[in-house]
């Protein structure tokens, strides 16, 4: 039985690289390369849990559409679970043009599609039952489950004996009363919260890291986790102590698309594990670090032996 059940956005991607520069109206640019891929944070974090070899439960909502059955197809191919996977008649399945530049951080056109109708009536008592871990991802692209309906499954989940945690998509054009509306009825229902650095900004209105997430443990939540990209991650813990988690130095990114997602995989699979919450930490950090080496948001996600391999060899170097 999976001890983790992952509940948020399922999303087809079309990856094109390099886009260093958009069209003016009107004009034409080239790209070398396009990649059809799922994508969507419960997806890809589903598909790379599964690629570390430890299984889950996926909750999300998907057209009766051709994409919708790519998105199932691809999840069943990588032997992550399509149980949960609801089909919506009236809304097609999400979508995304990512656009990569050489420098590998990507631009989004999307489309919400049947996401903005998940509820929380979709997942049931059963699905809570037993599981050790509940993460709520896609926050802000869900319109249904958004705000306190989220809250209310985050209060459950912790009534069934569920550690909770929680991200959030970056709206570069949300207002900050929308964030707030969306997050802030969650924050004391949660163990761990693990926004970006930008998401936690847009959030809280505070441009400083480690004050915004001393920010959102005010107002509930138990651990913060804030992601830094190249820097790493800042963890903020339950007694208030801080530490930064240096990112792993990689060769090149080809691609950080499902970046965040491929750390939350790494990230849950640590805590599914029992290791320490800067351990966990540290383990998303090798995963997306792992994965952004290849096109697609989970085609480069290792097994756990490679992950592990990443941690030793740090380790190895930290020793001499």
């Amino acid at each position: 039985m999976a001890r983790i059940l992952v509940v948020g956005i399922a999303v087809v991607d079309a990856i094109a690289h390099p886009v260093d520069a958009f069209p003016a109206p009107g004009g034409l640019r080239f790209f070398d390369e396009l990649t059809f891929t799922t994508g969507g944070c419960a997806i890809n974090c589903g598909i790379a849990l599964a690629k570390l070899g430890i299984p889950s439960d996926i909750v999300a909502r998907v057209g009766q559409d051709p994409l919708g059955d790519f998105v199932i197809s691809e999840l069943a191919r990588a032997g992550a679970s399509t149980s949960g996977i609801v089909r919506d008649p009236q809304r097609p399945t999400s979508f995304s043009f990512v656009a990569v530049p050489r420098g590998g951080e990507r631009s989004f056109l999307h489309t919400t599609g049947a996401n903005a109708a998940l509820r929380a009536s979709e997942i049931s008592p059963q699905q809570l039952a037993s599981k050790q871990l509940v993460f709520v991802t896609g926050t802000m692209l869900m319109d249904a489950l958004d705000g306190e309906p989220a809250a209310g499954l985050l209060k459950a989940a912790r009534s069934a004996g569920a550690l909770t945690v929680m991200d959030t998509v970056y709206v570069e054009s949300a207002p900050i009363e929308l964030w707030r509306r969306a997050v802030l009825p969650a924050l004391a229902h949660l163990d761990y919260f693990v926004p970006s650095a930008p998401e936690a900004r847009a959030i809280s209105g505070i441009d400083d890291a480690s004050e915004s997430a001393r920010s959102f443990q005010r107002q509930g939540a138990r651990n913060v986790v804030i992601k830094l990209g190249d820097r790493g991650v800042l963890c903020l813990d339950e007694h208030g102590r801080e530490t930064i988690v240096p990112a792993f130095q990689i060769p090149r990114v080809v691609d950080a698309t499902g970046a965040g997602d491929c750390w939350a995989a790494g990230f849950l699979a640590g805590l599914h594990e029992g290791r320490s919450f800067v351990e966990s930490a540290r383990l998303g950090n090798a995963v997306a670090a792992i994965s952004v080496q290849a096109a697609g948001a989970t085609t480069g996600v290792p097994t756990m032996d490679q992950v592990q391999n990443m941690l030793d060899g740090q380790a190895g170097r930290e020793d001499r």
